[in-house]
């Protein structure tokens, strides 16, 4: 859970490095075969730690991170599942099939607090603008932004050559159409930026309830998360994390009690 430092680059920069390389592609690409075959072997415990060892390599793909969702609800772990699941949409959040078992989970989750007599509101609230990034995946907004601009730049220049006064409005036009929508997308990937890096979101995965304390030790419990509840991370120390849930609730929970996103 703790801010990325200089050691902890170690496994991606390995990752590359073995990607770099046409031995080291092909040994992630047959660790990845070899994981999803456990998978579709049902073997959904070697198949999740299969996944996590690639993800010790630097190996950061939708494919991974759904299958490993995928594993880990099979399994019964339903807090883990939310985890990777609200992942894999950080990098493809339009597919449908994640964003429905992620719901299913949910409501599973909700329907089950219920019957012991607990509330439960899992999905998590956001405003408009959080709303609005949610759509957009970070490759592909700044990827955009890249387009719009060299487009804008390209259509200002050619307007510098040319003579009839029509063509010089129409470009004009287009070119300011084009550095709007560089804005816009600049924008969106400046928020998407703060929101990835700087504020640091976990999910509760402790079994069935997550006791949230006063303070960072063992001291008495002020709530309790549900499995899979969203929560944002606002303190670290040692072995506890403050957080504060959706409700505007704060306290302290052990570091193992919740997973990053």
């Amino acid at each position: 859970m703790r801010r990325r430092n200089m050691w902890a680059l170690v496994p991606l920069v390995l990752g590359l490095v073995l990607m770099a390389s046409p031995a080291g592609a092909s040994t992630l690409a047959q660790k990845m075969t070899a994981a999803n075959q456990l998978f579709w072997q049902a073997d959904y415990t070697g198949a999740a730690a299969a996944y996590a060892e690639l993800e010790t390599l630097g190996v950061h793909s939708y494919e991974l991170l759904y299958n490993r969702a995928t594993a880990e609800a099979r399994q019964g772990r339903l807090g883990v599942a939310v985890q990777y699941y609200e992942k894999a949409l950080r990098i493809a959040p339009g597919e449908a099939d994640t964003h429905h078992n992620l719901q299913v989970i949910r409501d599973y989750i909700a329907r089950r607090a219920s019957e012991k007599g607990r509330d439960a509101v899992l999905a998590p609230s956001v405003g408009p603008v959080r709303a609005l990034l949610d759509r957009f995946s970070p490759n592909g907004v700044a990827w955009a932004f890249l387009f719009f601009l060299t487009a804008a730049f390209g259509a200002f220049v050619a307007r510098g050559f040319v003579r009839v006064d029509f063509a010089r409005m129409a470009l004009g036009v287009v070119g300011g159409v084009l550095l709007a929508g560089a804005v816009f997308a600049g924008a969106v990937t400046a928020g998407k930026w703060h929101v990835h890096t700087q504020q640091l979101e976990a999910v509760a995965i402790a079994p069935d309830v997550l006791g949230v304390h006063e303070g960072p030790s063992d001291t008495p419990v002020r709530f309790y998360l549900e499995e899979g509840s969203r929560v944002r991370v606002l303190e670290q120390r040692d072995k506890w994390l403050r957080i504060r849930d959706d409700q505007g609730r704060d306290g302290w929970v052990p570091r193992a009690g919740v997973g990053q996103i």
